[in-house]
C-alpha cells in the first residue's frame, strides 16, 4: 500500500473510530460518583474521572459520536441537496440568475450563530436544532459554489459539442458537468466539516449547545477549563480530540483536491 492510500485511509479510519468508538466505552458516561471524583488514570477509568466522578474516556467517546455524527449527517444532506439545487439553478435567464445570486449572497453573509439563535428560539436546544442550523448555513454556501462552477463549465467547448449532439439540459448538468465539478464539491464539504466541528464545539462552549443530558466535546471543555490548574488533562483530552478530527477532515479535503488536479 503506497503512502497516498495510507494518507487517505488513516484519517478516514480515525473519523470512523470516533463515530463508533462509543461502542467500546468502558463505563456509563452519565454515571455520577462523587467518591471517585478527579481520580487519576486507572484500570477502571483509563483516562481518569471528572469533577463529578464520571469516566473521562467514556464521555470522550460519546462526545465524538454526537459531534462527528452531526457533522457527517449534515454534510451528507448538504452534499446531496446542495449539489442538485446548485446545478438546477445554474444557467437560468439573466433576471433569474441575478435574483438567485443576490439571495445567495445576502443569506450566506449571515453567520451560522444567527441561524442557531433563531432555531433555538423556535425549537429549543438540541441535536436536531444544531443539525438544522449547521446544515442550512453550509447548504447555501455549497449551492453558491456549485452554481458558480457550473456556469463556468457550461461555457467550455465540450458542452457545446454535447449540445450539438442533442444532449438536453438535465443530461448536460448531471452527465457532463457534475463529474467535472464533483472534486471541488467534495473538497469544499470536507474542509467545511472541520469548520462545522469547531462551530459545534464553540456554540456548546458558550451555552448554545445540544441540550441537557448530551455529551459533547464543547461541554467537556466548558466544564473543565476552570479546573485547569488542578487537572489540566480534563481540558487537554477534548481539545486533542477536536484538533485530531479537524485535522483529519483537512487531510481528506486536501487529498481529494490533489487527486482531482492530478486526474485533470
Amino acid at each position: 500500500m503506497n503512502i497516498r492510500k495510507i494518507s487517505f485511509l488513516v484519517p478516514l479510519m480515525v473519523l470512523a473510530g470516533t463515530c463508533f468508538g462509543f461502542l467500546l466505552s468502558p463505563n456509563d458516561p452519565f454515571r455520577v460518583d462523587m467518591s471517585h471524583r478527579l481520580e487519576p488514570i486507572s484500570a477502571t477509568y483509563p483516562l481518569g474521572t471528572d469533577i463529578l466522578g464520571r469516566c473521562t474516556l467514556s464521555r470522550l467517546l460519546y462526545g465524538g459520536r454526537i459531534t462527528i455524527g452531526i457533522v457527517v449527517l449534515g454534510c451528507l444532506l448538504v452534499l446531496c441537496f446542495g449539489t442538485v439545487i446548485g446545478l438546477l439553478i445554474s444557467k437560468t435567464k439573466d433576471h433569474k440568475s441575478l435574483f438567485y445570486e443576490s439571495v445567495l449572497n445576502s443569506i450566506t453573509a449571515i453567520p451560522p450563530i444567527a441561524y442557531l439563535i433563531i432555531f433555538i428560539g423556535a425549537w429549543g436546544n438540541g441535536v436536531f436544532t444544531m443539525t438544522i442550523a449547521i446544515t442550512l448555513s453550509l447548504l447555501l454556501r455549497l449551492i453558491k459554489l456549485v452554481k458558480t462552477r457550473t456556469e463556468v463549465e457550461l461555457k467550455k467547448a465540450y458542452i457545446y459539442c454535447a449540445m450539438t449532439s442533442g444532449a438536453g439540459r438535465i443530461r448536460l448538468l448531471f452527465w457532463h458537468v457534475l463529474p467535472n465539478i464533483l472534486t471541488d464539491v467534495v473538497e469544499f464539504v470536507c474542509l467545511s466539516c472541520a469548520d462545522m466541528v469547531l462551530a459545534i464545539v464553540g456554540f456548546s462552549f458558550i451555552g448554545l449547545g445540544l441540550g441537557d443530558n448530551v455529551v459533547d466535546w464543547g461541554t467537556m471543555v466548558s466544564e473543565s477549563y476552570h479546573l485547569f490548574q488542578i487537572n489540566p488533562w480534563l481540558t487537554y483530552y477534548p481539545v486533542i480530540c477536536i484538533f485530531i478530527s479537524t485535522l483529519c477532515f483537512h487531510i481528506l479535503g486536501r487529498h481529494i483536491s490533489s487527486g482531482g488536479h492530478e486526474n485533470a
